[in-house]
């Protein structure tokens, strides 16, 4: 009887080819792969939350310590201008970083000059796997005291959308523009100090009576005249000669879904006192769409020095103190320091043809409308702050692009937002006193 041979069904060879051309668990390695570069792509934004909110905690101790030791205050205890920037970092546990890095200097002609220019170094958590083990910052600051009296010019040009409502934005806004306003306010008794308010969402509305001063205005393109009280602007490239720029009155829709009405909040301008600001921020609530650009084109307009018969009328109304007559300032008035603040949660925002909200044909005109007016002011010597607040990457972008400096752009979200608006008041505070970077 024969012996059968036991045979295998494929060879070695087989079975290494089947094994290769196999494609069982491809999908489990393509996700681990996918899976690690988001856990990458999300790691980043944090590691960049956390180097810019210390950014902000560093550049604001600059600005504040400078500020302290270049003002000449009596002081019985006379303490030395490096001490107190020293104790002003150390409180803040960044001693480390200015150690050495003051220098003071004093002119009988000039008064006393502090600058600091702290260094620091951020270990990251995330963008380690790629490469990038720490993050380097620098927020130089230098502070002179003169003789003479700085008035200071503001305009806080507020996103009050409809996506305010979310997150409890719309509270943290008046949280940071009151601590911002009570900061600059609360020491101002000569009237130096201004702040005009212009919240924006679709719509900006001027104070009652005013629009009958610009020679320029045209009627809306719609042809009504039927709630015809909200403004829009023709050109975008120049914050001069306001009175006369071509501008057009729009139809203001009244419509909405929240308890705040567009007309219950024009422009506020040239306010110096503590509560009526507190009241005015209190009264802002979120409504519509988002138009940084009309925002901010109508708060450049507070500038402008041919805005005077429209801040007289407001005078003679009882509705700015008379102390401001003949404001704005000329553009060339020496001290004179001017200065916007510039806060959206969005970004520019254009509805469907036909819809009451749309304003212009796309996002990137509405955007390059926003730089140009930004580049407008910047030519005028008025220093630009730039505040994303919780805002899409758009709307980040955006401002950044506004901001004078890198150091004048703020990227904040929750109650950070106070923090940065703290930063702001002082930085304000330190270009009065001739502010160099």
């Amino acid at each position: 009887m024969l012996e059968r041979t036991r045979r295998f069904p494929f060879s070695f060879s087989h079975r290494l080819a089947l094994f290769q051309r196999a494609e069982d668990g491809a999908i489990l390695v393509f996700g681990l792969f996918a899976f690690v570069i988001m856990l990458m792509v999300g790691g980043v934004a944090v590691d960049l939350m956390r180097y810019e909110a210390h950014r902000v905690h560093m550049q604001g101790t600059a600005d504040r310590a400078v500020l302290a030791a270049a003002m000449l205050r009596d002081n019985p205890a006379n303490p030395r201008p490096e001490d107190v920037v020293q104790s002003y970092f150390d409180a803040e546990g960044l001693g480390d970083h200015v150690r050495g890095r003051i220098d003071v200097q004093e002119s009988a002609s000039q008064g006393r000059t502090v600058t600091v220019t702290p260094e620091g170094r951020m270990n990251t958590f995330f963008m380690r796997w790629s490469g990038v083990d720490t993050l380097n910052m620098a927020t130089p600051a230098a502070a002179s005291e003169g003789l003479a009296t700085v008035d200071i010019e503001i305009v806080m040009v507020l996103d009050v959308s409809g996506s305010m409502m979310d997150f409890n934005r719309m509270e943290n806004l008046r949280t940071a523009s009151i601590d911002f306003v009570e900061d600059l306010l609360g020491n101002s008794h000569n009237g130096n100090v201004a702040i005009t308010f212009v919240p924006y969402s679709t719509e900006v509305i001027m104070p009652a009576g005013t629009l009958g001063y610009f020679n320029n205005l045209a009627d809306p393109h719609s042809g009504s005249m039927h709630n015809a009280f909200c403004i829009d602007f023709s050109t975008w490239d120049s914050v001069t000669d306001t009175i006369n720029t071509p501008m057009f009155r729009r139809n203001c829709d009244l419509n909405s879904n929240t308890e705040y009405l567009i007309t219950d909040m024009p422009i506020r301008p040239y306010v110096n006192d503590v509560n009526t600001a507190v009241n005015y921020i209190n009264s802002l609530g979120p409504n519509w769409g988002t138009s940084i650009d009309l925002g901010l084109r109508a708060g450049a307009m507070f500038f402008d020095p041919t805005m005077r018969p429209i801040i007289d009328h407001l005078i003679y109304n009882g509705d700015v103190d008379s102390i401001f007559a003949n404001r704005p300032h000329d553009w060339d008035r020496p001290a004179t320091a001017r200065a916007v603040v510039l806060m959206t949660d969005g970004e520019n925002c254009c509805f469907h043809p036909g819809h009451p909200a749309t304003r212009k044909p796309d996002l990137e005109t509405q955007d390059a409308d926003t730089v140009s007016v930004c580049n407008a002011l910047k030519a005028q010597n008025v220093q630009i702050y730039g505040v994303a607040f919780e805002a899409p990457a758009g709307g980040a972008a955006l401002m950044e692009a506004c901001a004078s400096s890198p150091n004048h752009f703020f990227n904040s979200s929750g109650e950070e937002l106070i923090a940065a608006f703290q930063s702001i008041a002082t930085h304000v505070q330190t270009y009065s006193l001739r502010l160099t970077r």
